[in-house]
């Protein structure tokens, strides 16, 4: 029996296949686990940050973590909550939360950046101070559009 030219493609993919397999078998292809969340209760180290976008951005990632740790989440799982208004009311009422909860957890969130960002360096005490001030001042509706800014 001849063997044709669509016979030698199908023949070709066949092994091709079988060889992309046993390569990713043999470098631990069935040991991968996806790495789990981050614990948002855990401090945040900031890396070194240099001009506003980066210490808005790191505020934004440990203010996060603080409101995910006040509402027993991820980070993850609030970030994608805090990209819309809606959104954030639908994770609201799938974990029970009331708009005031989720309000005190962002300001909870918010203070915690500010600490994040002074024991890393970025803030001074005063400017911490200052910022305290602030955050426990600020409207709430406020941070909240502030962190889906930062978002991007």
């Amino acid at each position: 029996m001849a063997v044709t030219g669509s016979m030698r493609l199908l023949l070709a993919a066949v092994v091709a296949s079988a060889l992309l397999v046993a390569v990713y078998l043999a470098a631990g292809g069935l040991d991968y686990r996806p790495l789990a969340t981050a614990d948002p209760c855990l401090p945040r180290s900031w890396p070194p940050v240099h001009g506003t976008t980066q210490i808005a951005e790191q505020v934004a990632y440990s203010a996060l973590d603080g409101a995910a740790c006040k509402l027993g989440t991820s980070r993850e799982e609030l970030t994608l909550a805090f990209t819309s208004r809606d959104r954030l009311d639908e994770f609201a009422r799938s974990h029970h939360l009331s708009t005031s909860q989720v309000d005190a957890a962002a300001r909870v969130g918010l203070l915690r950046a500010v600490d994040d960002g002074e024991r890393s360096g970025a803030f001074n005490s005063v400017e911490a101070f200052v910022l305290r001030i602030a955050a426990r001042a600020a409207p709430v509706d406020r941070l909240i559009e502030y962190v889906r800014q930062e978002l991007g």
